[in-house]
């Protein structure tokens, strides 16, 4: 069931909040902010009445958006701003929240709780006092401060897996670089294209101010610098991958090195096992038939074997 609260300042400048009935006692000069928490389609389309939204904005709002997107109408403007934060599991998915802005109204919509629209709600007289492009703008800037940490989080975990990439690397290492870069790659799109949208949304001047205008491009700035921080952690996640290749590779030669010192050690041995094996040369010796001939075998095949053992270690081949 939709949750719906309406807010605005009453005559002696104090946030007032109460339902959808607010919105039949709207005096001149006064805006509406309101917030749907779990819309259906019933009630957007009564605010959508109200308000003149256009029917498209509407439709958009009610399916969920699997990218950030900005409409522009001639009655004011939609949102679709996606929300990246952590689940249980460790990973990045996003939340949805909506917004429609124009001249005196805000009308906000998510199907969860998010953080911002409640820190705004409880200390956003100021920005209440100035329009609804600022509240629009607290919104947005809480939820853009709260990408960072999310980014570094993963550089966190970089670091984590870099180290284990220089010690012992593992297969599960590998497989926790590559959730990483996904997520990565992940959070760069959403970024990139919200920044896009800030962009385009600072130049809508029917329903953003030019002090807002200027705010919203520090939002941008804000965006960027996260931009740049996933592509930062991006590079060293390629920088990890090589030195995960390379310590296999490393490993893999140590291993050839191995095991081609066990073969050059044996291939004297299985030359004179081969030529003893025979047993048709006349006179040899020692000769075949002799009960020691064993012996001298195998202490010659061990004294070999010894000195090349030997030898392969004072030249640090072993």
């Amino acid at each position: 069931m939709p949750d719906i609260t309406v807010r605005w300042l009453d005559d002696q400048g104090e946030l007032r909040s109460d339902g959808l009935a607010a919105l039949d006692s709207v005096s001149a000069g006064e805006w509406r902010w309101v917030d749907i928490q779990d819309p259906d389609q019933a009630t957007v389309e009564a605010v959508g009445k109200v308000f003149d939204l256009h029917p498209l904005a509407i439709e958009d709002a009610l399916h969920i958006q699997r990218r950030p997107k900005l409409d522009t109408y001639s009655s004011g403007l939609f949102l679709a701003w996606l929300v990246p934060e952590r689940v249980e599991n460790g990973l990045i998915a996003t939340s949805e929240f909506d917004a429609f802005l124009g001249p005196g109204y805000l009308i906000t919509l998510r199907t969860e709780n998010v953080s911002a629209i409640g820190m705004v709600a409880r200390t956003g007289v100021r920005e209440m006092q100035r329009g609804p492009d600022w509240v629009l703008h607290a919104i947005i800037d809480r939820l853009v401060d709260s990408t960072l940490p999310l980014a570094d989080g993963l550089g966190d975990e970089l670091d984590v897996i870099e180290d284990n990439m220089l010690g012992e690397p593992r297969r599960e290492d590998l497989a926790h670089l590559h959730a990483v870069r996904r997520q990565l790659v992940f959070l760069h799109r959403i970024i990139a294209l919200e920044r896009d949208i800030i962009r385009e949304l600072s130049r809508q001047r029917d329903v953003v101010g030019e002090d807002a205008y200027r705010y919203f491009q520090d939002v941008g700035d804000h965006l960027a610098r996260v931009e740049e921080s996933i592509d930062t952690y991006r590079d060293v996640a390629a920088a990890v991958m090589d030195i995960y290749l390379s310590a296999q590779s490393n490993r893999m030669n140590e291993i050839m090195k191995q095991l081609t010192v066990v073969a050059t050690i044996f291939m004297p041995l299985t030359l004179i096992s081969g030529i003893y094996g025979m047993n048709v040369l006349p006179g040899m010796w020692p000769p075949a038939d002799a009960i020691w001939s064993f012996a001298i075998i195998i202490v010659s095949m061990l004294a070999i074997a010894t000195t090349m053992a030997l030898y392969f270690r004072r030249r640090n081949w072993w």
